[in-house]
């Protein structure tokens, strides 16, 4: 160590006083040693006016908020240390240096030191009031709110990063990276307070807690939060990812208003309550929100998170005169004539794309041993594994008609007007006793009719028609042209049609079922019809379901219509023979 250059070291006997140029020309030279945790340790050497045989050695630190010093004075004999005049090489530097701090060290132990205040080497602002230094940026944070804090009850307290002082109305917290901020002893400090203070998870404030326009309530930015407090909700943490969320919507000025919770745990992540719905959070849908409204209480009636919806996965959003919102679980729609459902996401997906066949969902999905319903307005979608009847249950509510061998079950839509061609093909082939003619204009597979109640399926569903009992010999099929003409996705058509099949072999085990395509001509205004024959004969095959397809099969027999899609009965009798023709091939004759 040395002063202006000038190593220490010790000597014995007498010496005089360094002389005034080794000391800057006055009483004072001080050497600096930077330490750790952001500490300034100096030793000065000075002499003492009092006694001229001694010099004084100041310890002193400087604290990390402003430098200022608290100082330990302690006193050796004059003769301890004096400069050396000249260097006598790097040896003796090194051994006078050695020494010299070995004497300091040692006299710390047989001197006890006592309290002394010793000018920070920069002024900075201090004032005592009752009886308490403020001083530094914490008397500048102090000094422009001393309406707010009120005197100080506390001397200041330090530690390797921050500072603290407690005010008759709060605290002053000073960090290197926050700065001194206020944190009053109100709401917003008590829930601070009990969060952990400093040492919680909120960290440092980052700022002051400042009041806001919205229904008279305060905010306070911490490192790792906000606590918003309103009159109505009290003092309520705002943190992670759902703070992130709560600020991309115009915090409590947005929808969401001010919090009413905390964060509380639920299935697979988080939730907080805010005056305008519920905020989640998981690690595979993000921060999601629920709105008050018919919505959210149904799906809280639900169970919430922990029933089969799970959490949120998309926001409410308004569609057809209504709202949907998407959940892990599935789909909860509103309209005003319906009321919230809860509806299975791949329906919803079949549905919203063909929202004027059906209207709104009437009913929550659900499933049965006949697959995954539906139920809308105008319809119902029904996908899922074939239908398996109930242990000792009816099959289906049958007429009273015992159907034979010789008889045939016709069902379908207007194709079976007249003596269809269909009717005529099974006469050819010896089923003379119609059972059932069960023919209903506007009827699909998918599309409603008026007339049956139901779709083709959802109408054979319900048991709503006069099916006959026995085991007829031949039961034919012959729909699809209306859900061509209404445009019925290919994927609600397989599945209606999947559906019916299969109820209808549970229906007749023991009878030939086969399935008719769609009449049709061969020009372009037919190709929807066309294209409906070939996804059902694509089905059938999968599904092994004996399939005649009768697309073109108008032109090939320049059958005559009433209009673009009704064949007149002299069309039906020429394609009579042509579809006989494939009905006997399908039967194996």
């Amino acid at each position: 160590m040395s002063f202006r250059g000038r190593p220490l070291m010790l000597i014995r006997g007498r010496s005089r006083p360094p002389s005034k140029a080794v000391f800057r020309g006055a009483t004072r030279e001080t050497a600096t040693l930077r330490v750790d945790a952001g500490r300034t340790q100096s030793r000065s050497a000075e002499p003492n006016g009092r006694r001229p045989d001694r010099y004084r050695v100041v310890f002193s630190q400087r604290t990390p908020e402003n430098g200022e010093i608290l100082a330990n004075v302690v006193h050796y004999p004059r003769r301890v240390l004096r400069p050396l005049r000249s260097p006598c090489g790097i040896a003796s530097t090194v051994t006078s240096l050695a020494l010299a701090w070995g004497i300091l060290l040692a006299g710390a132990a047989f001197a006890p030191p006592v309290q002394a205040a010793v000018a920070p080497p920069t002024a900075v602002p201090a004032l005592m009031v009752a009886g308490y230094s403020v001083d530094g940026a914490t008397y500048s944070k102090w000094n422009v709110n001393r309406a707010r804090l009120g005197n100080p009850i506390s001397s200041k307290s330090c530690d390797a990063t921050s500072c603290s002082q407690r005010f008759q109305k709060g605290h002053i917290l000073w960090t290197q990276r926050t700065g001194a901020q206020m944190v009053l002893n109100y709401a917003i400090g008590a829930r601070y307070s009990a969060a952990g203070w400093t040492r919680g998870y909120l960290g440092f404030p980052t700022g002051d807690e400042f009041g806001l326009t919205v229904r008279g309530g305060a905010v306070q930015n911490f490192q790792n939060g906000y606590v918003y407090w309103s009159p109505a909700t009290g003092a309520r943490v705002v943190t992670g990812a759902i703070k992130g969320y709560y600020a991309a919507n115009r915090y409590e000025r947005g929808f969401l208003g001010y919090p009413r919770s905390e964060e509380a745990a639920v299935r697979n992540g988080v939730r907080q309550d805010f005056e305008g719905g519920r905020v989640y959070w998981s690690g595979s849908t993000g921060t999601v929100s629920t709105t008050g409204g018919h919505i959210q209480t149904y799906y809280e009636n639900k169970g919430g998170p922990e029933s089969y919806l799970g959490m949120p996965a998309g926001p409410k959003t308004a569609w057809q005169g209504g709202y949907y919102q998407r959940f892990q679980g599935g789909v909860i729609t509103w309209a005003q004539t319906t009321g919230p459902k809860s509806i299975d996401a791949g329906h919803f997906a079949a549905w919203s794309g063909d929202f004027g066949r059906y209207g709104w969902p009437t009913a929550d999905t659900w499933k049965d041993a006949a697959g995954t319903h539906t139920q809308f307005e105008k319809g119902i979608i029904t996908t899922g594994a074939p239908p398996v009847a109930a242990p000792g249950g009816p099959v289906y509510p049958f007429t009273g008609v015992t159907a034979t061998e010789a008889s045939v079950v016709l069902y379908g839509d207007s194709q079976l007007d007249g003596d269809s061609w269909s009717e005529q093909g099974a006469r050819a082939m010896g089923f003379t006793d119609q059972a059932a003619h069960l023919a209903y204009g506007g009827m699909g597979y998918s599309t409603f009719s008026s007339w049956s109640g139901g779709t083709g399926w959802t109408a054979v569903e319900q048991g709503l028609l006069p099916f006959p009992g026995g085991t007829p010999g031949l039961v034919l099929v012959s729909m699809g042209g209306n859900d061509a003409t209404t445009l019925k996705s290919d994927a609600q058509v397989i599945a209606d049609s999947s559906a019916l099949w299969a109820k209808l072999k549970l229906m007749y085990p023991q009878s030939r079922i086969v399935i008719n395509g769609v009449m049709s001509r061969s020009d372009p205004s037919h190709d929807r019809r066309r294209h409906i024959d070939a996804v059902l004969a694509a089905n059938a095959a999968r599904q092994g379901v004996t399939f005649i397809s009768v697309a073109g099969l108008a032109s090939d027999a320049n059958a005559q219509y009433l209009d673009s899609v009704h064949m007149s009965q002299a069309g039906h009798n020429a394609v009579a023979p042509l579809y006989t023709a494939k009905l006997a091939a399908a039967l194996g004759r």
